[in-house]
């Protein structure tokens, strides 16, 4: 299966109990969506395998404990974690879930708008209308706003986010 005809819907994030259940974290806010579905497609070495879902709970609005068909056990689940799920393109269609997300920006550099380096992207918090970047500095961690109208650039090839920063922004954090 390709991956072109199918829709990145999350990964894989960690296991969960001794039954095999693994917490899926979505790129998107799609928990009621989430519990129409009937399969996933994992990722694993670059192609697409389907898995069936026994259950389904949703934790958060990104996540979800997942108990799949064949996964019984914890070692099992283990071997997929870090792994993407998609669902096909129709499926995503008749659910209605937007293709409207964050990417995933974990591991980008932030840079100010005068280039200048502020420091590796640890986590994005995600707060409705209030998105932020959690950047691990030099001095420590500091929360940065994600607001599109503060993004300069964004270069996924090099990893790369250019922020416009208030000046003492930083330092406050």
């Amino acid at each position: 299966m390709k991956k072109d005809d199918h829709y990145l819907l999350g990964s894989l994030l960690k296991t969960s109990g001794i039954k095999g259940e693994i917490v899926l974290k979505f790129n998107n806010d799609c928990q009621e969506e989430i519990q129409k579905l009937e399969s996933i497609f994992i990722d694993v070495d670059n192609k697409l395998v389907p898995f069936f879902i026994e259950e389904i709970r949703i934790k958060s609005i990104r996540t979800a404990v997942v108990k799949l068909e064949g996964l019984d056990n914890e070692i099992k689940s283990a071997e997929f974690i870090g792994s993407e799920f998609y669902i096909s393109n129709d499926r995503a269609k008749q659910l209605n879930i937007e293709s409207e997300e964050f990417i995933e920006v974990i591991g980008y550099q932030v840079y100010n708008q005068d280039n200048e380096l502020i420091g590796e992207v640890i986590e994005l918090v995600d707060i409705p209308d209030n998105p932020l970047l959690s950047v691990k500095t030099e001095k420590g961690e500091v929360l940065l706003p994600a607001k599109d109208e503060l993004i300069l650039e964004i270069d996924d090839e090099m990893s790369i986010i250019k922020l416009s920063v208030s000046e003492g922004l930083i330092d406050i954090n």
